[in-house]
């Protein structure tokens, strides 16, 4: 006599086998095994404290990330270092950072995790005024490799030094070696408030506000077409 198989080994099997179709197709759908992420040191936002990789905007991104159930890793290097990175396919993508059109061309950007600032900062005698005269007349800087310095180079302002990080922009501005600095709201107070200045120290200006994200790799997000989708969404419940 010819033996079937038991119907709950025959529904186990299936409840198994749909199991593993719906893990596989997830994954193929959201993300990769492990998501690549490259980031700048760049308190408050994100920066080691206390020995700990931590942050405004890199706790978003955990957040997000642990939500989606997406193993993920973060390394930090300098910010050129990072861009390159992801425009090279070397990793999948990095924050934070604001709408350019350059980085458009390879990357795209995630919905909103904080909103900036960006305030120009006068040292001390400087006019707080922005015209076509003192752009030429006056020393400008920003952080070397951003989108700032960029963006001061490409609009005619007379742009000097090539410093790292915002401690630098305000020992040169304090010193009166840059005349006028393009920052980060919230960077830069962090900054006077480690050096035991009051945020008032230098007078400053509103230039923009503008929101910031995460850059995707767009060969990234062409593999894994659900993805954007899912971690925006994500980052949504973690506002807060």
């Amino acid at each position: 006599m010819k033996k079937t198989m038991p119907y709950f080994v025959l529904f186990i099997i299936f409840s198994l086998s749909s199991t593993l179709m719906t893990a596989v197709s997830a994954q193929a759908v959201f993300g990769p095994a492990r998501l690549q992420l490259t980031t700048q040191n760049w308190p408050p936002y994100q920066g080691y404290i206390d020995g700990k990789m931590q942050g405004l905007a890199l706790d978003q991104v955990k957040c997000a990330l642990n939500n989606m159930g997406q193993p993920y890793q973060i390394t930090m290097t300098a910010w050129s270092d990072a861009q390159l990175r992801v425009q090279s396919g070397l990793q999948h993508g990095f924050f934070i950072a604001t709408q350019t059109t350059e980085r458009d061309e390879y990357a795209t950007l995630s919905t909103a995790i904080a909103q900036q600032r960006l305030r120009w900062y006068f040292g001390r005698g400087v006019k707080p005024n922005i015209n076509e005269l003192t752009k030429v007349n006056l020393n400008f800087s920003a952080k070397f490799g951003s989108s700032k310095w960029f963006w001061l180079k490409r609009n005619g302002f007379n742009v000097v030094k090539q410093p790292r990080d915002a401690k630098i922009l305000l020992k040169l501005l304090k010193q009166r070696e840059i005349d006028v600095v393009l920052e980060d709201e919230k960077v830069f107070h962090r900054e006077l408030e480690t050096a035991a200045l009051p945020f008032d120290f230098f007078q400053s200006k509103l230039k923009d506000s503008k929101p910031m994200g995460v850059y995707f790799s767009n060969h990234f997000l062409k593999k894994y077409s659900g993805f954007l989708a899912a971690f925006n969404s994500a980052i949504l419940k973690c506002e807060g």
